[in-house]
């Protein structure tokens, strides 16, 4: 695979965007006091857990939840104290126009944590709620959010420790529209949690992945090339986590905004803004290095909404 300056361009396909990516609302939740016990398994860049402070985590999450409202109506929900992890809420559901998969996370202790995140889904944003295993049926799938990348033309769904085989078919039974597509685990659960601590997109056509062997197996294990995406290599494997933003009505995007976790990397700074300003959108570098101790990466704390006007919070 040749790189040059951080790019792959391959030939582009926009005939095969399913539908234009519109958000309306974002959804986050507090920092519990329990979270010094969330899971903490894969460690990025040589970080040592030892160090972490929840104080510092906190005033983190608080930031970017801050940093999200100037953009977007955010709902912020309260900590769950019995759920170290709950502050994660991008693991609990899968989330296209209206209709929204509540997950069954991989992990047993974080499964707890679903059914409050439907019920607002239900009840307050008006959604069409649905089960990754149905009450009058047995599925033996699970999966967490991290591993689900919606791009707008495709959903990439890494297999993983927290997300198997059996939820394909029922994330692709929910989502008929958008095509589907596999990711082996060549990374994620074995050097990064989820397949979004590696990979996430800037568009609908362009990827962002780290400089090393693990960015480019990823980028071939996604099929990549063949399905028009162009990657960006970053030095930095947190920067790689995208939070990207549309703003707009039904027939155009106003506004796109894209939150990347901040960076001492020049380099990765420098590439990053760059592919920003030829797409024109607006880039803005937040900080959750102290959440990443506990795996989570930028994505983890907010989940993008479409949802009817009528039930956007004024």
């Amino acid at each position: 695979l040749h790189v040059k300056q951080g790019h792959h361009r391959p030939n582009h396909h926009p005939s095969q965007r399913q539908r234009r990516l519109l958000h309306t609302v974002a959804l986050t939740r507090q920092l519990p006091n329990s979270f010094d016990r969330a899971l903490s398994e894969h460690y990025h860049n040589g970080i040592d857990e030892d160090t972490f402070s929840l104080t510092k985590a906190r005033q983190q999450l608080d930031t970017y939840i801050s940093e999200m409202k100037t953009i977007l109506p955010t709902v912020v929900l309260p900590p769950l104290e019995e759920y170290p992890d709950s502050c994660f809420v991008e693991d609990t559901v899968i989330a296209i126009g209206n209709r929204a998969l509540l997950t069954h996370p991989g992990h047993e202790s974080r499964q707890g944590e679903v059914e409050s995140i439907g019920q607002v889904l239900r009840d307050e944003l008006g959604m069409e709620v649905v089960k990754m295993n149905p009450d009058n049926q047995t599925f033996p799938a699970y999966c967490d959010g991290g591993d689900v990348l919606f791009t707008g033309r495709h959903l990439f769904v890494g297999v993983s420790e927290r997300t198997n085989e059996d939820a394909l078919a029922r994330i692709e039974a929910v989502f008929p529209h958008v095509p589907l597509i596999p990711v082996a685990p060549v990374a994620q659960g074995k050097y990064v949690l989820h397949l979004k601590s590696l990979v996430t997109h800037l568009d609908e056509t362009t990827l962002l992945l780290p400089t090393d062997p693990m960015g480019y197996k990823v980028f071939r294990a996604m099929r990549g090339p063949e399905l028009g995406y162009e990657a960006i290599y970053l030095p930095d494997i947190l920067s790689c986590n995208a939070v990207v933003i549309e703003l707009g009505d039904k027939s155009d995007t106003t506004k796109k905004v894209a939150l990347v976790q901040d960076s001492t990397c020049e380099t990765t700074r420098q590439r990053l803004q760059e592919a920003c300003e030829e797409r024109n959108m607006e880039l803005r570098f937040v900080n959750t290095s102290e959440l990443a101790k506990k795996d989570a990466a930028l994505t983890c704390c907010s989940v993008l909404l479409d949802v009817a006007d009528e039930y956007v919070p004024k």
